[in-house]
């Protein structure tokens, strides 16, 4: 299997490096990733400017770019053919609930969405790593059925998000398929004023809010691995409104 790797977090990133190493050995693996952190990117691509691409070492490149344009350039550019699957991630942090409009995590998967098999967005669900192996392991798993389970899965603008407890893999207490949750309001941002500048600083993404059952939320409270199904279509084909204004 072909498989690109990338994430937000960067090309230094050591978790996303050990999950492209323990896969390299069996598939044909490229990492393509953003020079630095580009967290809460979401799907955003560079336009009117080039973009920089380093080649680190065989089919290892770092782009000066956002999480979207590494995978365009590994799509269009830089990948030999194109990959059977796009694996984002691992994030440093949870993409659950109202994360995924911003996330550069999902923004990378939701840009690879026509492929052949469906991308893994994979995130550890805390602010603490020292379980990440569980998410390495999480991913491993999630590919192998994809794999075993490719003429069962929907193709085309699939998109699995995968958030993973930060727990010894011992101690998690299997998958659950979840929907969203909801995030409550966000904190206000931090005003940051040295020498007559203003700056503000993003606040904290909201609390969990409302009913959880079913959700990505609740699977994580309860040690579980949550994999939201997610697709590109945004459009709400249940809501009902009266005649439009006429022209």
């Amino acid at each position: 299997m072909k498989i690109l790797f990338t994430n937000d977090d960067g090309i230094d990133s050591h978790i996303t490096r050990e999950l492209y190493e323990s896969l390299s050995a069996e598939h044909e693996a490229y990492l393509i990733a953003p020079a630095k952190d580009k967290s809460g990117q979401g799907a955003a691509i560079t336009l009117r400017t080039a973009v920089d691409v380093v080649k680190l070492e065989d089919k290892i490149y770092s782009v000066d770019g956002t999480p979207a344009d590494c995978v365009f350039m590994g799509l269009m550019a830089i990948m030999d053919g194109l990959p059977d699957i796009i694996i984002s991630g691992i994030n440093k942090g949870a993409n659950m609930g109202d994360d995924v409009i911003h996330s550069g995590t999902l923004g990378a998967a939701f840009t690879a969405r026509k492929m052949k098999l469906p991308p893994l967005a994979v995130s550890i669900a805390s602010r603490s790593f020292e379980n990440y192996q569980s998410s390495i392991l999480a991913t491993k798993l999630m590919l192998e059925y994809i794999e075993q389970n490719y003429s069962d899965v929907p193709h085309g603008g699939l998109v699995f998000n995968v958030n993973v407890p930060n727990l010894p893999f011992e101690e998690i207490e299997g998958f659950q398929l979840t929907k969203l949750g909801n995030r409550g309001i966000p904190l206000a941002p931090e005003l940051e004023e040295t020498e007559g500048k203003i700056s503000y600083k993003i606040g904290k993404s909201g609390s969990p809010d409302g009913d959880l059952s079913g959700t990505d939320f609740e699977a994580i409270r309860s040690n579980k691995i949550s994999v939201t199904p997610l697709y590109w279509d945004m459009t709400n084909k249940d809501m009902v409104i009266g005649d439009l204004p006429s022209v």
